[in-house]
């Protein structure tokens, strides 16, 4: 693999393109890296934290205000649930309901509910529901990273 480095100090932002032939173990590791350096600002009664995206659970909007469940602790952060999926959709991020987007990585399993629609029960025993209008996109997502050798329930 070649690595070409360049510098230009009249980027706004600096920014990282990565070329390849196929998806292989070398560059899904290259992807995950990556990943965990994503990180946003958290806020809770102890102050603020920054947090790998990687780290979130899930996130649910609550009284029009953004909340980041991570396995043990919960952090408001300064994102609308749209803004916070088009930024980290790539990172396991899906919309299950109205207010509320999981990480496909954190599932641990997927379990039939009444109505159509399905409860998800988190690597940390939260259960979740899964509305039954974002049941479909929720499934494409995961077939997708199931189609790149990804597996939501043994990830982490």
């Amino acid at each position: 693999m070649q690595i070409h480095k360049f510098r230009d100090r009249k980027l706004a932002e600096d920014y990282i393109d990565i070329h390849y032939r196929e998806e292989n173990a070398q560059i899904r590791g290259l992807f995950s890296y990556l990943d965990t350096m994503m990180a946003i600002v958290g806020k809770n009664e102890q102050g603020k934290k920054l947090i790998a995206v990687s780290e979130i659970y899930y996130c649910e909007i609550v009284d029009r205000k953004c909340f980041a469940y991570l396995e043990k602790d919960v952090y408001q952060i300064d994102y609308s649930l749209q803004q916070f999926l088009d930024n980290f959709h790539g990172q396991g991020m899906v919309r299950v309901s109205k207010s509320m987007c999981v990480n496909v990585f954190f599932l641990a399993r997927i379990q039939a509910d009444f109505n159509m629609k399905a409860k998800l029960i988190m690597k940390n025993g939260e259960e979740l529901q899964l509305n039954r209008s974002y049941k479909n996109e929720f499934y494409k997502y995961i077939y997708a990273l199931r189609g790149k050798g990804e597996s939501y329930a043994a990830h982490n």
